[in-house]
């Protein structure tokens, strides 16, 4: 009895847990790139419990579109980082444990309004912080579909981005979305959503979390690895 009760836990774990591990399978076409073939750095970075995208400004400029809009309406900066969240949430600068019920509401209710961000920085992620901070090279074809992912989750009115003004947010600058959040699409899956567009594979279910995103960029770390003969 104890070896059934042991062996059904088990199966019911597996079967808990699979949905998590499932992978959306990445474009051999655009990620890694091709040995030669000239490269995109780009970092992703963790908070603990939320991550942006950062790529150099000038990649931005050049591609054009709402993205290169949003960067000339940012201030100056070497990279620019670049994430997405609830509105209120997102841009309310106190301390995240004197805003945890909006954090609830953000999460549980529906259809809430959201901005996407951009804040230069001036200098690389890794020398700015010494944790949370990951390295990939992208394609530049896969670099141009990330961004092109992130323009279409920008409101547009008469073609045109649309600020988003709030409390002082130093030099970070937000910008309407025509997305919605809830706990359904929340700022993690967002960030996965733009590593996939750029041929990464992602966990969409586990992606959820943080850690999530940031095994999917170790997995890409190793997948671009040279391999051992």
């Amino acid at each position: 009895m104890r070896r059934r009760v042991i062996i059904a836990a088990l199966l019911t774990l597996a079967l808990v847990a699979t949905p998590f591990l499932v992978r959306l399978p990445g474009d051999v076409a655009l990620f890694p790139a091709k040995a030669g073939e000239a490269t995109v750095t780009a970092y992703v970075v963790d908070n603990g419990f939320h991550t942006n995208v950062v790529l150099p400004a000038e990649v931005i400029r050049a591609h054009g579109g709402p993205m290169a809009e949003a960067r000339a309406a940012t201030a100056p900066g070497a990279w620019i980082q670049i994430g997405w969240g609830d509105t209120k949430f997102y841009m309310d600068p106190a301390p995240i444990s004197h805003r945890l019920p909006d954090g609830a509401r953000a999460f549980f209710a529906a259809h809430n309004p959201s901005a996407v961000m951009l804040e230069p920085l001036q200098a690389r992620p890794d020398r700015l912080w010494t944790t949370g901070v990951r390295r990939l090279e992208l394609s530049r074809a896969g670099t141009e579909r990330l961004l092109s992912r992130a323009d279409a989750s920008f409101a547009l009115r008469a073609g045109h981005i649309q600020p988003v003004f709030g409390p002082d947010t130093q030099d970070a600058r937000f910008f309407k979305s025509r997305e919605a959040f809830s706990i359904l699409h929340l700022c993690n899956h967002w960030t996965s959503a733009l590593l996939h567009a750029a041929g990464l594979s992602t966990r969409p279910l586990l992606d959820t979390v943080s850690a999530g995103v940031m095994l999917d960029v170790a997995d890409a770390q190793l997948d671009r690895a040279p391999k051992a003969r």
